[in-house]
């Protein structure tokens, strides 16, 4: 059986690491642990978890591998694709023709975009910010007027600042931001929360991805898993096995390795 570490860090070379997972597997060598349960065992995840991202992979597995820089937000209509920068710089460029004179870019220092999808022709962003002690996000709609026209604004006010967000079904998006998962049902414009977790704000949660009927999530400090449990989810961490006593004083990890 083959295996590799996870050099730390490993600049320009983080692109080769990463294993694939199913829904419910465990990478060899690590384990799946119940989260912390207080003070201690929560500052010692956070002094010994190295960072982990999670993106798709064939079919419904889940590739898990150190962070990536994140790729430009960009969503593609049928005439043209609208695209969001993190310090709030938006542009719509539509295709070759007439229509391309309706093109703009606005640029609102306020605006802070995280994550971005498309539902019956309108734009959806999912953005905040975190600043003096307060974590703001909302979803912003970009509505399609006509080829020239949009009306701009916020749909939804979320009670955290949005990290990442993925499409569940023709119409969820379900947006991870930095204290649990909420649903969005694009069409209604309504939210209802699927697990909430306050701490996880100084996990710093970046990415996300379904896995079977749960949810992978990378932070920078390890891996988070939601698993169905009745009409709520467990959460579990996933872990290196000489990491899976999150306590101190052995608070430690050694090199992380992945095997496959």
């Amino acid at each position: 059986m083959a295996c590799f570490a996870l050099a730390w860090p490993a600049p320009g070379a983080a692109g080769a690491h990463g294993i694939s997972l199913g829904a419910g597997e465990v990478p060899k060598g690590w384990a799946a642990i119940a989260a912390p349960e207080d003070a201690a065992q929560w500052q010692c995840a956070i002094d010994a978890l190295r960072p982990w991202q999670v993106s798709a992979d064939d079919g419904e597995r889940v590739r898990i591998a150190p962070p990536q820089p994140a790729p430009p937000l960009q969503v593609a209509l049928a005439d043209g694709v609208m695209r969001a920068a993190g310090d709030g710089r938006i542009e719509w460029k539509p295709r070759q023709g007439a229509a391309a004179k309706a093109g703009f870019v606005l640029s609102n220092a306020d605006l802070r975009p995280k994550a971005a999808t498309e539902f019956g022709g309108d734009v959806f962003l999912a953005e905040g910010r975190s600043h003096d002690g307060r974590h703001e996000g909302a979803i912003v709609r970009f509505e399609r007027r006509d080829a020239q026209r949009w009306r701009i604004h916020r749909a939804l006010e979320l009670d955290a600042t949005p990290a990442a967000a993925v499409r569940s079904g023709e119409r969820d998006w379900v947006v991870l931001t930095q204290t649990g998962l909420v649903a969005i049902d694009l069409a209604a414009q309504r939210q209802r929360p699927l697990h909430r977790n306050p701490r996880w704000a100084r996990l710093q949660p970046q990415s996300l991805q379904a896995s079977g009927a749960g949810w992978l999530i990378g932070t920078a400090h390890g891996l988070i898993r939601l698993q169905p449990f009745g009409e709520h989810y467990s959460e579990q961490w996933l872990v290196p096995e000489n990491c899976r006593r999150l306590a101190a004083p052995q608070c430690g990890c050694r090199p992380q390795r992945l095997e496959r």
